[in-house]
């Protein structure tokens, strides 16, 4: 049965093992990752260079080390986790709002700041070079876009460019179920988009401080 194979798989490494096949590969391996002495079988030296260490990787996916151009990225970054956050809170606070009890004033001021906020924060992400940045907006502006029709019917309109638009006029003379539909829980668009900020707002934050040195991550899974 199962147990006779994994049983016999299990011997068969610990043969391999105490042969020295394993010990042969992985030296033959890591001798052609490395320089300096100390790859040949009989060798017991562990103090490899590696050529390209995991650190000298990590290195690699930082800023630039012209601090002009460092502080250059961070200032970009601060700038989208900024954004990032201010939507946050518009979002959160549009998808929790009472529309049993809010007036269409109130929820059209809501709307507007939501929309704003969304807007800054394709401006702030326009130009960035962060792939996963780049990936996070573009799913979430699909998001957005997926919804079209209904976001029409609620007088907001999305350009060529992803940006979205209001027009007061026909957001008054819209149904309350509609807009409630768009607007109200976490899992509404607007919801939905709140936590989208979230994480674009924590891209932006883990890779600053990724720049400045830091690999340990929170409980919360943030660099810190």
């Amino acid at each position: 049965g199962s147990g006779s194979f994994f049983s016999a798989s299990n011997f068969g490494d610990l043969a391999l093992i105490k042969s020295g096949v394993y010990t042969k590969m992985m030296k033959s391996y890591v001798s052609k990752m490395t320089e300096g002495e100390g790859t040949d079988d009989s060798s017991t030296d562990t103090g490899y260079k590696f050529k390209n260490s995991v650190s000298e990787k990590l290195e690699g996916l930082r800023s630039p080390k012209d601090t002009t151009a460092a502080d250059k990225a961070n200032k970009a970054l601060s700038t989208i986790k900024g954004a990032a956050s201010k939507l946050e809170a518009s979002a959160k606070a549009l998808s929790e709002m009472d529309f049993d009890t809010s007036t269409k004033e109130d929820m059209l001021k809501a709307a507007k700041t939501f929309v704003a906020d969304y807007n800054s924060v394709l401006t702030s992400t326009k130009n960035t070079d962060n792939e996963s940045l780049s990936r996070s907006v573009k799913w979430m502006k699909d998001d957005i876009k997926a919804r079209d029709k209904m976001f029409a019917k609620i007088g907001v309109s999305i350009g060529s460019d992803g940006a979205l638009s209001i027009d007061e006029e026909k957001f008054n003379e819209a149904n309350l179920s509609d807009i409630r539909t768009m607007f109200s829980g976490s899992g509404s668009i607007v919801g939905k988009t709140a936590q989208r900020a979230t994480g674009l707002y924590n891209l932006a934050a883990n890779q600053i401080s990724f720049n400045g040195g830091s690999t340990l991550y929170s409980s919360k899974g943030v660099l810190k």
